[in-house]
């Protein structure tokens, strides 16, 4: 079953994901869209430039950063390996039935067979404490952190990008993707548009390039891939990127300057800054049986954020 969804940066109801196919699409609005700047390759080039000496420590020989592997959570979680096996599955498996979301998206038909994992799996941790344990799996997996991979054609061009849960018990048959009885929120595609490049997300080399040329200053920490607010869909994750010095940022709703020394850079290269007030907590549907449960915010992971452009450098 596939529940349709109509266009819209935000997720659908967590009861519509449950109860769908659980890796549905959204259409991305036509007002994003029209604010897209010019695409973004996965690989940012030499960032030397752009980190602390220390930070350059922290480069692989492929001009990536080495990034941590995920910690432990309260519940056992796949491997960036499997999440990116489990994106290619679902390729062959689900997405031709929702062929018209994706296929919108991107912008031209999709060879789905032909799809190569593109990029590495990115760990997107999540600001939403541990559901309870006896919790709808897809209530358990929407909170949670994902992964976010993309596929491409076989000429690199990036196609899909795919959200995988981290607490997923989706396996693979015959390279196809199976779930589990009682499932939900596993995987969330998106068709990534032709011309954009991988801007949903960008890559963390590309997230400190374009912080670094538009402050003038240097990261000085690995990104951290930080989930946002729950009602929008994981493409929407934001790279933390931690300056070796406050830079003055402008908010875009009302002019107004302010120093940050952490931005955030969300889908397409959006910067970002923490709001000034954050949610503690939300209610959400869990299951007829166990009706509505809280869901406590931790404190030192935001999902409210403040949309801004930085002063000049």
């Amino acid at each position: 079953m596939h529940v349709s969804l109509l266009p819209s940066k935000r997720r659908a109801p967590l009861g519509l994901v449950v109860s769908g196919l659980a890796a549905g699409s959204l259409l991305l609005s036509a007002c994003e869209r029209a604010a897209v700047s010019s695409p973004e390759p996965l690989h940012a080039g030499d960032i030397r430039n752009y980190v602390t000496e220390q930070l350059a420590e922290r480069i692989g020989p492929d001009g990536g950063f080495q990034l941590p592997a995920p910690l432990p959570g309260a519940r056992p979680q796949i491997t960036p390996q499997r999440a990116a096996e489990l994106a290619l599955a679902y390729a062959r498996s689900f997405a031709p039935y929702i062929r018209g979301y994706l296929e919108g998206d991107h912008g031209r038909e999709i060879d789905f067979d032909a799809l190569r994992v593109g990029s590495p799996a990115y760990y997107a941790a999540t600001a939403y404490e541990p559901v309870p344990d006896d919790a709808h799996p897809g209530v358990r997996n929407a909170y949670g952190p994902y992964y976010l991979v993309y596929l491409s054609s076989p000429d690199g061009t990036p196609v899909l990008s795919v959200a995988v849960a981290a607490y997923t018990e989706a396996w693979i048959e015959n390279g196809h993707l199976w779930l589990p009885p009682r499932s939900g929120a596993d995987v969330f595609a998106v068709g990534v548009p032709r011309g954009q490049g991988f801007t949903m997300p960008l890559s963390p080399e590309q997230a400190v390039r374009r912080v670094g040329e538009l402050t003038g200053s240097r990261a000085a920490a690995v990104p951290e891939l930080l989930l946002a607010d729950r009602d929008f869909h994981p493409q929407h994750a934001r790279w933390k990127v931690t300056l070796d010095r406050p830079v003055q940022v402008l908010s875009r709703a009302n002019g107004q300057a302010r120093l940050a020394r952490e931005i955030y850079v969300g889908l397409r290269g959006s910067l970002t800054v923490p709001a000034a007030t954050q949610p503690t907590e939300v209610t959400v549907f869990d299951s007829p049986e166990r009706g509505m449960i809280r869901v406590t915010i931790s404190p030192e992971r935001p999902v409210a954020f403040e949309p801004i452009t930085p002063a000049n450098p």
